[in-house]
C-alpha cells in the first residue's frame, strides 16, 4: 500500500514504547531512523501515525492534541558547544499522556534530519505545521510532500540524524 491508502489495520502501543515501536516499524521495511531520506521519513512517520495509536494518550478531540504530528523545517544557528548550525527537516510525534498535567504529561518522539547549511537551504523559510488527528492527515500529508522544505533536500542523506523520545 502506498501513500494515502485508506485501508489499514490498527496497532496499539504505550507512549513509553513509541521509540522502539517506530524503530521496529521501520525495521519491518528494512530501514532505520539513522539512514532515512527525508521523503522516507515523511512516508514512514505518517504511516506510523495512521496505523499505530498510543493507548495511554489523551483521546483526540477538537481542542486536544493527545496524539499529534508536527512537521518542522528550517535553519538553526549554532549554540556552541551544544549544537552546530544546520538546516533541519523534522517530523515529531507529540503525545499528551492521560497521566500528569500540563508539560509533565507531554512527550515527543522526534526524528530530525540535519544538513550542512548552504545558500539554497538558507533560502527555505523556517516553519512548522501540525496535524492533530487522523481526519486532518490527508491534508497534512499533501502539504508536507509538496512543501519546498522537502524539495530542498529530497533524495539526500542527512549529515546527522537525531532520533529520541523525550518529555517536554
Amino acid at each position: 500500500m502506498g501513500r494515502g491508502s485508506s485501508f489499514h489495520s490498527l496497532a496499539l502501543m504505550l507512549i513509553a514504547h513509541s521509540e522502539s515501536a517506530f524503530r521496529q516499524f521501520l525495521a519491518d521495511t528494512g530501514k532505520t531512523p539513522e539512514f532515512l531520506l527525508p521523503e522516507e521519513l515523511l512516508e514512514a512517520g505518517i504511516s506510523f501515525f495512521r496505523t499505530v495509536r498510543a493507548t495511554d494518550a489523551l483521546l483526540v478531540g477538537d481542542d486536544s492534541f493527545g496524539d499529534a504530528l508536527l512537521f518542522q523545517w528550517g535553519t538553526r544557528d549554532a549554540l556552541p558547544p551544544h549544537y552546530g548550525a544546520c538546516y533541519y527537516f523534522d517530523l515529531t510525534r507529540q503525545f499528551i499522556s492521560q497521566q500528569g498535567e500540563d508539560d509533565d504529561a507531554m512527550f515527543q518522539l522526534t526524528c530530525q534530519l540535519q544538513y550542512e547549511l548552504s545558500p539554497r537551504l538558507r533560502a527555505v523559510e523556517t516553519g512548522n505545521r501540525w496535524c492533530s488527528n487522523l481526519q486532518a492527515l490527508p491534508e497534512f500529508e499533501a502539504f508536507a510532500f509538496g512543501h519546498p522544505a522537502l524539495l530542498a533536500v529530497a533524495g539526500q542523506r542527512a549529515s546527522k540524524v537525531e532520533f529520541y523520545l523525550t518529555a517536554v
